[in-house]
């Protein structure tokens, strides 16, 4: 006596083999492309249970300055009357472990499909890696301040938010109405005394925003209140540098700027900077700026000190 997991019958009339074959399993393409904007796309397609909602997560880790950075996500679909779906395309996903002025690699992607009962895993290659060691510089000055250690000793933890933030005023107050435009980012070095690696560097991006000052203002901008929310720049999330084990920070961090003014009369500008990891010093996980949580309005948890001051070049 056989078992057999197909079943067949041969019929008595034309000898035609007849088999009931297995229901068809979850299909799956899926890609991903990458930009130097730290910016990705999904595109998916594939075969489920006919006129069902099928559903498609994938994973990956985006690899900078050999510290990895989980990226997920999920896409719910349709399938049609024929059990096919696609292609789709969703765009517009943040990496998060930044991309400018690195080598950006990528794991292989793992997908999981799911429609009605049936459940398949899929594995994919990762995006093709990216040089981004020279993207087109923003217009205007560049400079530095730091390293400057203000906050002392860090102990980061992956997951802590680090904010950072800057304010600057005119030396002169003989200048029109000036639009001052600022692409800044913050960098913490660090090293793993508990092991988990060679350390390397957090880099918080800060972003671009143009501040418009006053004709013959000096005033510090965009506030002089350390304790304000608009002290504050931008936030970024520790990564995972050391696997696991805390992230020594002792040399502070470096605040990098470039700026440009308009219109372009030279004047000239004093700088500061600022960053804060509240968890590092014992005030829990805050993003200094979110403005729904009430800790980031106390001196202890958000106030952080100001670096000394600079003078743009």
């Amino acid at each position: 006596m056989f078992k057999n997991t197909i079943r067949c019958v041969i019929t008595a009339v034309g000898l035609v083999l007849l088999c009931a074959l297995p229901a068809a399993a979850n299909t799956l393409r899926l890609s991903v492309t990458a930009s130097c904007g730290c910016e990705y796309s999904v595109t998916v397609s594939g075969f489920g249970v006919p006129n069902s909602s099928v559903t498609i997560t994938y994973s990956f880790n985006e690899i900078v300055n050999g510290i990895s950075y989980p990226v997920s996500g999920q896409i719910v679909t349709n399938t049609d009357a024929a059990g096919n779906y696609g292609p789709l395309t969703v765009s517009g996903k943040v990496l998060p472990g930044g991309c400018a002025g690195s080598v950006v690699e990528f794991s292989p992607i793992e997908a999981v499909a799911v429609s009605g009962a049936d459940r398949d895993e899929f594995n994919f290659p990762g995006p093709v890696t990216m040089d981004c060691t020279t993207p087109p510089p923003p217009p205007g000055k560049p400079f530095d301040i730091g390293p400057s250690s203000m906050e002392g000793h860090l102990l980061i933890r992956p997951g802590d938010f680090i904010s950072g933030g800057y304010s600057f005023k005119f030396v002169s107050g003989s200048h029109p109405p000036e639009a001052v435009t600022v692409t800044s980012s913050l960098t913490l070095p660090f090293k793993c005394p508990q092991g988990g690696g060679p350390g390397g560097d957090i880099v918080i991006n800060l972003g671009t925003q143009t501040i418009n000052v006053p004709a013959n203002n000096t005033d510090w901008q965009p506030t002089g209140d350390a304790n304000s929310v608009l002290s504050w720049a931008g936030v970024g999330v520790a990564p995972d540098g050391c696997s696991g084990q805390v992230m020594d920070n002792s040399k502070g961090a470096i605040f990098n700027a470039t700026v440009s003014q308009s219109p372009d009369t030279g004047q000239l500008l004093n700088w500061r900077f600022k960053y804060r990891d509240p968890n590092a010093k014992g005030k829990g996980n805050v993003n200094c700026l979110d403005t729904s949580d009430p800790r980031r309005a106390k001196a202890d948890v958000c106030g952080a000190s100001w670096s000394q001051t600079v003078r743009d070049p």
